[in-house]
């Protein structure tokens, strides 16, 4: 059975892919992967966090496969004219492309540091007190001076430094009114595609090499990723559910 596989089209989530060819992939940014979603326009893939809390109804974990990291992840970029502690009544840009790192800024602003910007904007960028970049952005805009914006801030580390527990940013995913044995072929292929992937870290990074980075520095970044869920990663999921579902962070921005 060829799936409908929602593909992220970051560098970081390259390493899953090589053997999934068999399918049909869908390369997408993660704000409208959730979009086809909750349409039920794909059959598996690796959705932002926010988005497999807001459908798990439709959709399961599946290989204990994802996207998380512990103390930096590099590509979560908070760009401010101001320290986050000082961001009451702020205009906050943000990438049109996020789902999970929106909320997480939410949380480390108006819960950790107890401040509440007046908007969260889509696609606002210099014109904002801040904004928040992600995925390959995120890696460009991190290597380029941006004076007007002196402090910057990498969301996983503000979240490790606050509750000491890996974030996850994205987790694989599949449809649960597909047949059992449907699941177990693709989990299969996917936990396949993932090992071979990491045999290819430093060929992934070489493909990549220029406006993000340096190949040493790409296959640097690419190690850091925790893209097995295990115990903590699992403990940090349920602490960003329990965060999201308790303050009402998961409705549409």
């Amino acid at each position: 059975m060829r799936l409908l596989v929602g593909q992220i089209s970051y560098l970081n989530s390259q390493p899953f892919y090589p053997l999934l060819g068999e399918h049909r992939l869908i390369p997408t940014p993660p704000f409208e992967l959730g979009r086809m979603a909750s349409k039920g326009e794909i059959d598996a893939g690796i959705l932002a966090t926010a988005d497999f809390l807001r459908y798990e109804d439709r959709y399961e974990p599946i290989g204990a496969l994802g996207v998380a990291n512990h103390e930096e992840v590099r590509s979560i970029l908070f760009l401010s004219k101001r320290p986050m502690a000082e961001l009451e009544g702020a205009r906050i840009g943000i990438t049109e492309e996020t789902s999970t790192s929106v909320r997480l800024l939410r949380t480390l602003l108006e819960l950790r540091h107890g401040v509440t910007p007046a908007s969260y904007e889509r696609g606002l960028r210099e014109d904002a007190d801040a904004f928040l970049v992600i995925g390959n952005e995120a890696l460009w805009r991190g290597r380029v001076a941006t004076p007007a914006f002196p402090h910057r801030y990498d969301l996983a580390s503000e979240w490790w430094a606050w509750k000491k527990l890996p974030f996850v940013f994205a987790l694989w995913t599949i449809r649960r009114s597909l047949p059992e044995d449907t699941k177990k072929d693709f989990a299969d292929l996917l936990e396949r595609s993932y090992v071979e992937g990491m045999t290819r870290i430093d060929a992934i990074a070489d493909e990549h090499a220029g406006d993000l980075g340096q190949r040493e520095a790409l296959a640097s970044y690419l190690r850091n990723f925790h893209y097995r869920l295990g115990e903590q990663e699992l403990a940090g999921l349920a602490e960003f559910r329990r965060l999201t579902q308790e303050n009402g962070f998961l409705e549409p921005i």
